[in-house]
C-alpha cells in the first residue's frame, strides 16, 4: 500500500536556467542558501489552480515511446497547457540501458526507485502513473491510451494542497535555492509526502521509433534527479 505521494514538478522553473547546461550529478543539499547574484523565478502566476501530473517510464531503446511521447507533446500539453505537468522517466534495464549505439544513461536513482517492484512495479514500457493514483478500474499503471481519459478524472478531484514555488539560481556559482511553502486548501486525513524534483528539455540522442533509429531525437522533460530524495519528505502525517 502507498500513502499518498504529492510530487512537485520544478520543471517550470529550472528549465530558464539549465535547459543549456550539463547537469553536474550528484547534487549537493545543503539547509542555507548559496550566492549572491541571483535569477529569480516563482510559480506564482500559476500556483492558485490544481495541477495534474504525468509521469511517462521510458526509454530510447522502447520502440513505442515516441508515439507516447508525440501525444503529451502534440497533443496533451497544448490542451491542458501548465495545468498538466509531464515528466519523462528513463527507466529500468530493458530499454533505458545503454546498449550499442544507445551510449547515454538517462536513468537517474529516484526513477529506478520508482519503477521497482517495491516502488509502482513498472513492467512495460510506455507506462504512465497519473497523479499516482488509481482511478477506478484502470488500475494505476496506464496504456498511453488512456491518458486522455484520465486526465480529466485527476483534474475532478479536490484541490487539496497549493504549493507556492521560488528558486533563486547563482549563475556564478552556479547554486540553485528552491524554495516551496504548501497550503492545504481543504482538510485531507492522510499522510502526504513533498517530493522535489528538477528536468531537463532539449537533450539530444539516439531514440528507437518503431525498430527506426532517430539518430538526433530530442527529449523532452526528462527526470535528471530528485531534490530530497526520492520518496520526498513529510509534509504531514496521518490523522
Amino acid at each position: 500500500m502507498f500513502m499518498k505521494k504529492i510530487v512537485l514538478s520544478l520543471s517550470a522553473a529550472l528549465l530558464l536556467f539549465m535547459s543549456c547546461d550539463k547537469v553536474s550529478l550528484p547534487i549537493v543539499s545543503k539547509t542555507t542558501a548559496e550566492g549572491s547574484v541571483y535569477v529569480k523565478n516563482s510559480n506564482a502566476a500559476v500556483s492558485d489552480y490544481k495541477k495534474v501530473l504525468l509521469e511517462d517510464y521510458t526509454g530510447q531503446r522502447c520502440p513505442n515511446c515516441p508515439s507516447a511521447a508525440s501525444l503529451i507533446k502534440g497533443t496533451l500539453s497544448p490542451q491542458y497547457s501548465t495545468t498538466l505537468i509531464p515528466i519523462a522517466v528513463h527507466q529500468g534495464n530493458t530499454f533505458a540501458k545503454p546498449f550499442g549505439e544507445f551510449k547515454n544513461d538517462f536513468r537517474t536513482t529516484a526513477g529506478e526507485s520508482w519503477g521497482a517492484a517495491a516502488g509502482f512495479g513498472i513492467d512495460s514500457w510506455p507506462t504512465g502513473l497519473i497523479n499516482r493514483k488509481n482511478y477506478g478500474s484502470n488500475g494505476i499503471k496506464l496504456t498511453s491510451s488512456k491518458w486522455s481519459s484520465i486526465i480529466p478524472l485527476a483534474l475532478a478531484d479536490p484541490f487539496v494542497v497549493k504549493l507556492n514555488v521560488s528558486t533563486e539560481y547563482d549563475t556564478t556559482t552556479r547554486a540553485l535555492n528552491v524554495f516551496v511553502k504548501g497550503t492545504f486548501k481543504t482538510s485531507y486525513p492522510n499522510a502526504v509526502k513533498l517530493c522535489a524534483i528538477y528536468t531537463e528539455d532539449g537533450l539530444v540522442g539516439p531514440q528507437d521509433n518503431q525498430g527506426t533509429v532517430i539518430e538526433e531525437y530530442e527529449f523532452e522533460h526528462m527526470v535528471r534527479g530528485d531534490i530530497n530524495g526520492t520518496w520526498g519528505i513529510d509534509l504531514t502525517t496521518a490523522a
